[in-house]
């Protein structure tokens, strides 16, 4: 059955590298081609967003899932050198409050942040329990593992439709890649296109025609977040740590995420907007004010290394959006066998850390029609 199966991945993000992954470390791995609209591979969250994992900070719907992922997570750094290809590594997490106009009281005992400003702070993670990637490169490894494998990649190729037969089972898909229209044959399509599932739904199908299973999931939209990356000045090493903060400075106010990278490279990003998602990941706009407003928010933490007017390097200010699934508050993962469609979106904060756990069990339901390595039950559609 393997050989006669052609499995067709929409979506260039991490989500669809890990399903591409999976599939082609089997033994009798089906035919596979991963479609990606843009002409990059991980072009929107997957190549923007920070990269932390956590181990149990996750709800009772996605907490095996989370768990498996995680492990995986640590074996394939282990086993592959992810220190140094896509920056695993584990890390200690802090909750911080500062505020900049009050007497300090309780400072972490890192010495290259501002002792001044803090109020509280605690251990919220570590000892094994939070680590983080660099998400771009760990979806770049996965897809060129799997070419080896035999995936077909296709860039610039946008999926305009689903071909089915008679009984409703997919037989193509339809692509249009640099003004030429073909169909792709598939036995199984699985669509993990984050933000853009919902609108891609509407594509795929004509009204009135999403299978009942795919509703919710027609349902997923984006939400933007912004972030920037600098470089510490003096090129300081900065200890591998993440942050979670409150902070009050001057008459303003924010609630930044700081993941400290290898290298002296801080990822730093802050609250999501209502800004509309594009047609495609590459035409994803960030708004200056928001990225300078981290800029000053990471100079109140450490104003000798991460002041961008103070001989820190800023690196990027952008922005991605983050897959949000309003029926169901968690990711769908799944689908039918019945009809060879199937779907992996919707993991909000989550993407990054969930992405190799949704791979396989994802393989597992398509290829043994039945997932065992997860509880992914309330995930299903």
């Amino acid at each position: 059955m393997s050989d006669q199966r052609q499995i067709v991945i929409v979506g260039g993000g991490i989500i669809g590298a890990s399903v591409a992954y999976y599939l082609t470390q089997r033994e009798s791995c089906p035919a596979v081609t991963l479609v990606e609209a843009t002409g990059q591979l991980a072009p929107g969250a997957s190549g923007k967003a920070g990269g932390f994992l956590a181990l149990d900070w996750h709800g009772m719907s996605t907490s095996s899932l989370a768990s498996l992922s995680y492990r995986l997570h640590k074996e394939l750094a282990d086993a592959n050198d992810g220190a140094n290809r896509w920056g695993y590594r584990q890390v200690e997490t802090h909750q911080l409050s500062l505020d900049a106009s009050r007497k300090p009281r309780r400072a972490p005992a890192i010495d290259w942040l501002n002792h001044n400003v803090f109020l509280t702070s605690s251990v919220i993670g570590g000892n094994g329990s939070t680590a983080q990637v660099s998400p771009g490169h760990l979806t770049n490894w996965l897809v060129g593992e799997a070419e080896k494998g035999g995936l077909k990649v296709r860039l610039s190729t946008k999926a305009t439709g689903v071909q089915r037969n008679d009984q409703g089972h997919v037989t193509g898909v339809a692509v249009s890649s640099g003004g030429k229209d073909e169909v792709i044959p598939a036995t199984d399509v699985v669509i993990a296109t984050g933000p853009w599932t919902g609108k891609l739904l509407e594509t795929l199908f004509s009204p009135g025609e999403v299978p009942s299973y795919l509703r919710n999931a027609a349902a997923i939209e984006g939400s933007r977040a912004h972030s920037i990356i600098i470089q510490a000045a003096q090129d300081h090493q900065l200890s591998a740590d993440c942050f979670f903060t409150e902070m009050r400075y001057g008459t303003s106010a924010g609630a930044p995420e700081v993941y400290i990278r290898p290298k002296g490279v801080a990822y730093v990003c802050g609250a999501t907007d209502d800004e509309p998602v594009p047609e495609y990941a590459d035409q994803v706009s960030y708004d200056p004010k928001a990225t300078a407003k981290l800029q000053v928010q990471a100079s109140v933490l450490s104003p000798d290394y991460l002041d961008v007017k103070n001989g820190a390097t800023l690196l990027s200010e952008q922005s991605c959006y983050l897959p949000l699934s309003p029926r169901t508050a968690a990711p769908i993962i799944g689908g039918s066998a019945t009809d060879g469609i199937y779907i992996a979106a919707g993991h909000a904060v989550w993407g990054i850390n969930n992405s190799l756990g949704t791979g396989k069990v994802l393989v597992e339901l398509m290829l043994d029609g039945k997932a065992v390595s997860a509880d992914i039950r309330q995930l299903q559609p």
